[in-house]
């Protein structure tokens, strides 16, 4: 069987040395010491906060011309995600280094999940640590940040009070399930916690889309031991757009797997339904069965 490590998520700007440079302060990035994953073009790769050095995910930032970024309900991906001890700081240091809120509750900062958007209108989600299921002390480190008492450490991550996980990139698409198990056997993916399924007045006002039902999973990803990062898998009741994606287009247009043998894993996705769109200099760039670009090296 083909070992695989979820490792890269990649992000179309129209200024991207901006956007890293946000990502950089707002976020906590840093400069990945590998710049392997833009495969020889123009951009930058930045580490991933809340990992340990060498192992955190990577996203690459590269020129976009083509397309608008995605909307919150647009098919494909459509969002990333950080957890926090503090969304009030996390909140207020994006606004500050220029992102804005999409969110539409009434003081979004105190609540304990709040969607904003990056300079270029990127979705970006905080939300506190929340229970998985593991002990108490997760319980007590949830109820601590709900109250506002900011908990020295981060529950799953021992993160400092007000620093930030990367802990899910979201995509979305017209039948969860399906795509659920296209990821599950294809990637060596499994289902993580319990089915999700929003609705209703604060839901409507986290998301931002008015009269929206969404249901949907997480799985996940494979190359990690802990409890993230996973891919958030949704199906909107209101659709948004379905966005061409290619390597020119804004916002996330890609993720990347690294393969101990990519081509096995390229005629696995082929054998899901998948698809394959090209290979170029030691990586192949392939599709899911609904909207979705991967990368694979």
């Amino acid at each position: 069987m083909t070992t695989t490590k979820f490792a890269y998520v990649q992000i179309g700007a129209k200024d991207y040395k901006r956007l890293a440079d946000f990502y950089i302060k707002a976020l906590g990035f840093t400069l990945s010491a590998s710049q392997e994953w833009l495969c020889g073009k123009e951009g930058i790769c930045l580490s991933a906060p809340g990992y340990a050095q060498g192992d955190a995910p990577v996203f690459g930032f590269v020129p976009a011309v083509n397309g608008e970024t995605a909307a919150i309900n647009d098919a494909g991906f459509a969002h990333t995600c950080f957890e926090t001890n503090d969304v009030k700081a996390a909140v207020r240091q994006l606004i500050k280094c220029g992102g804005s809120v999409h969110s539409t509750m009434k003081s979004p900062e105190i609540h304990p999940c709040v969607y904003c958007k990056d300079p270029e209108g990127n979705v970006v989600e905080f939300h506190i640590p929340f229970p998985s299921g593991k002990g108490v002390g997760e319980l007590l480190n949830t109820a601590s940040c709900l109250l506002g008492l900011k908990p020295e450490k981060g529950m799953r991550a021992g993160n400092a009070k007000d620093a930030l996980k990367f802990i899910h990139v979201n995509i979305i698409c017209a039948d969860w399930q399906k795509l659920c198990n296209f990821y599950n056997t294809v990637f060596q993916c499994s289902n993580i916690g319990k089915l999700k399924d929003h609705q209703g007045g604060y839901k409507e006002q986290v998301i931002g889309v008015p009269n929206v039902h969404v249901v949907g999973q997480h799985i996940l990803l494979p190359g990690f031991e802990e409890s993230y990062p996973t891919l958030e898998i949704f199906t909107y009741s209101v659709p948004g757009r379905s966005v061409p994606c290619d390597e020119t287009a804004l916002g996330i247009n890609c993720i990347g797997f690294a393969c101990d043998n990519a081509e096995n894993t390229a005629q696995a996705m082929v054998e899901a339904g998948g698809c394959i769109n090209d290979t170029k200099d030691g990586y192949i760039l392939a599709g899911d069965i609904q909207n979705g670009r991967i990368m694979l090296r």
